[in-house]
Formats: C-alpha cells, sequence, structure tokens
C-alpha cells in the first residue's frame, strides 16, 4: 500500500464500471476531483468512496457534509453535469499509464520510478568480458 501514492503518479484509470477507482482521490477526470473542487472536497463524508458508489448515490448531497458553501455548491453543479455526461457500465475499469498502454511493464516503471543513468564504458566491458565472477566483483568495486 506505501507504493499506492507512486503507482498512481504513472497510472489514471478509465472508468467503466468505477469499482477500481476513487471518486476523489483519482484522475478519472482530467485530475483528482480533490485539487479540480477543493472547496467541495473539504465537504466530503467519505474521502475514500469509490467511483462507482459515488454515481450511485441516489442523492448526489448524501455524499456531503451540508450545509454548502456558494463555491462548494457551484462546485457540486459542474461535477453533476460531468457525471451525467459519464454513464457507467458493467466492465472492469481499465487503467492506463504513462507510456499510453494498458499493459504493465515492470522494466518501464523501474526506468520512471529509479531513472536510468549512463555508467562509464569500461563497466559495459567488464559486464560483457568472460572472467569469472569473483574477478568482475573485485574489478568492478575498485
Amino acid at each position: 500500500m506505501k507504493l499506492l501514492p507512486d503507482f498512481k503518479s504513472i497510472a489514471k484509470p478509465h472508468i467503466e464500471s468505477g469499482e477500481s477507482s476513487l471518486f476523489w482521490l483519482d484522475s478519472w477526470i482530467n485530475q483528482p476531483l480533490e485539487t479540480l473542487a477543493p472547496e467541495l472536497f473539504s465537504f466530503a463524508k467519505n474521502k475514500q468512496i469509490s467511483v462507482h458508489n459515488a454515481f450511485n448515490e441516489e442523492d448526489f448531497t448524501n455524499l456531503l457534509q451540508l450545509p454548502l458553501s456558494q463555491q462548494a455548491f457551484q462546485q457540486m453543479q459542474t461535477i453533476q453535469q460531468v457525471m451525467q455526461s459519464l454513464p457507467l457500465s458493467d466492465d472492469n475499469d481499465r487503467w492506463f499509464y504513462s507510456w499510453g498502454s494498458d499493459r504493465f511493464a515492470s522494466a518501464k516503471v523501474y526506468r520512471i520510478l529509479v531513472g536510468h543513468e549512463e555508467v562509464h564504458s569500461s563497466y559495459k566491458w567488464l559486464w560483457k568480458s568472460q572472467c569469472q565472477p569473483k574477478h568482475k566483483v573485485f574489478f568492478g568495486s575498485s
């Protein structure tokens, strides 16, 4: 769970059922609702509610502590319009990664999270050499 913020920094959900995405905290529209509508977010009863549960709530105001401020009310109206234009389906949500695919690739995640540093050419030569592993360690550590 401690890696979840790192995962969400490289992944964005495409909403189908909304069951694997958080309504306030995930970027199921251009950005998370907590940053898009911060005033309304401050009135949220459950900040961890799924998109699915938020969409299936009979009355949207049940998700909020009332009364709302004027700014929060305006943000609520905007979000309700977005919700009406995005019908849910029974399919699973799909997560797309920053490299433009819905296929997870651990090597790509590693490069994003750790980065890539160019090493000196002698290390490349040593790595490809035919000497015994203990010699590689000895020469590589000096």
